[in-house]
């Protein structure tokens, strides 16, 4: 056994190197063993691994291509800078060199096959930050309107003045309510002075304070509570007047109430007027004595004044009334103004509301009395009354 060990077999050694140099050959079926490589299969393989990433790349190329050409058919600012980063493609003729700004941005080929698509998309669409105009049809002119005819002036105009106001709120309330300029006279220290003054302000008309003033045959013939005497003192006139205006804070004009005696008194007239000149008072004279001398007085002044031309109600009768109103249309037209003063009778009320369009079918604008006063002070009256 031991020699046998020791001992080498012949040609082993040789067979082992050689099978160690050699690589086994495979057999007809293909199993057994690697197939000897030829020098066509050393150089195929590499080959074809490069011709793999070729045309992986190609295909990434045409991808990329495809993906870019597709962005710049998108009207709108981002196609245009994608088209604008495609290079143009060289020219014959090629213009001189511009600085970057001055410079049109390039357009390649494929770039230009939708360059018509991407202005049709511009033209359809605005700019971001541009107003919105809106295409209006035309619309032809309108033929020319003849100018209106200027309004015809009045023919005159007129002040309707009711006195006594104060005893009844009802009649006030209907006389408030008449379609036509009124302007209220209120008697102080009666039961509805205060409401009836500020009633009547509140609707928009002229309020006077009617103050009581001493006629002839006072004390039997007797004008009320806080009338001016010719006997009182200055401060004594002063104070009633005050008195009176405090119940009657919506006054800006002043007429008698009676007062023949006291209004002949130029003394005792320039006190009032002179008084109620400062406080921007104007004065109607309602001109109950034909020596009466207010309008003198108020005149030297400076006070603005007017004068009563016709009583409309002195006979309390629907027939008499009208004809003053009649004879007050007549005046207004002559002189250009007229005043008229009534009281609240429901006879004279009736009269006037139904004459309400008979003024202005006449052409007599009834206003409130200060509106009389834009002219120089009325000069003619009617007939002195009590």
């Amino acid at each position: 056994m031991a020699s046998t060990q020791g001992k080498k077999r012949p040609g082993s050694g040789t067979a082992v190197r050689h099978a160690a140099g050699r690589r086994p050959r495979p057999n007809a079926s293909g199993s057994g063993g690697g197939r000897k490589t030829g020098p066509r299969d050393s150089v195929f393989l590499p080959l074809l691994t490069v011709w793999i990433v070729v045309l992986l790349l190609l295909v990434i190329v045409l991808y990329w291509t495809r993906g870019s050409l597709f962005r710049t058919a998108v009207p709108g600012a981002k196609g245009r800078e994608t088209a604008a980063a495609v290079p143009a493609p060289e020219r014959q003729a090629s213009p001189p060199k511009t600085s970057s700004k001055d410079s049109p941005p390039p357009s390649s080929p494929e770039g230009s096959a939708f360059e018509t698509g991407d202005k049709k998309g511009r033209e359809g669409e605005t700019p971001k930050g541009s107003a919105v105009v809106a295409s209006v049809p035309k619309v032809a002119p309108e033929p020319p309107v003849a100018p209106l005819p200027p309004a015809k002036p009045p023919a005159g105009r007129a002040a309707l003045v009711i006195d006594d106001f104060g005893y009844d709120i009802k009649i006030a309330r209907k006389f408030i309510n008449l379609p036509v300029a009124m302007t209220f006279s209120v008697l102080p220290h009666l039961p509805h002075t205060e409401e009836v003054a500020a009633l009547a302000s509140r609707h928009g008309h002229e309020v006077l304070l009617h103050m009581p003033m001493e006629p002839h045959g006072y004390p039997k013939s007797d004008p009320g509570r806080g009338a001016l005497l010719v006997a009182m003192t200055p401060q004594e006139m002063v104070a009633e007047i005050d008195k009176a205006l405090k119940e009657n804070p919506y006054a800006r004009g002043i007429n008698n109430h009676m007062g023949s005696k006291f209004t002949e008194d130029a003394d005792a007239m320039r006190v009032v007027l002179r008084h109620l000149k400062e406080r921007g008072f104007y004065y109607l004279d309602s001109y109950t004595s034909p020596q009466s001398v207010g309008m003198a007085v108020a005149r030297d002044l400076g006070m603005p004044c007017l004068k009563r031309d016709i009583f409309l109600d002195h006979e309390p009768t629907e027939d008499f009334v009208r004809r003053q109103v009649a004879e007050l249309i007549r005046r207004a037209k002559i002189e250009g103004r007229a005043v008229g003063i009534g009281h609240p009778y429901p006879v004279t009320l009736k009269v006037l509301e139904q004459e309400a369009e008979t003024f202005e079918k006449e052409g007599i604008e009834i206003v409130p009395l200060k509106k009389l006063l834009d002219g120089p002070a009325a000069a003619n009256g009617g007939k002195a009354g009590a």
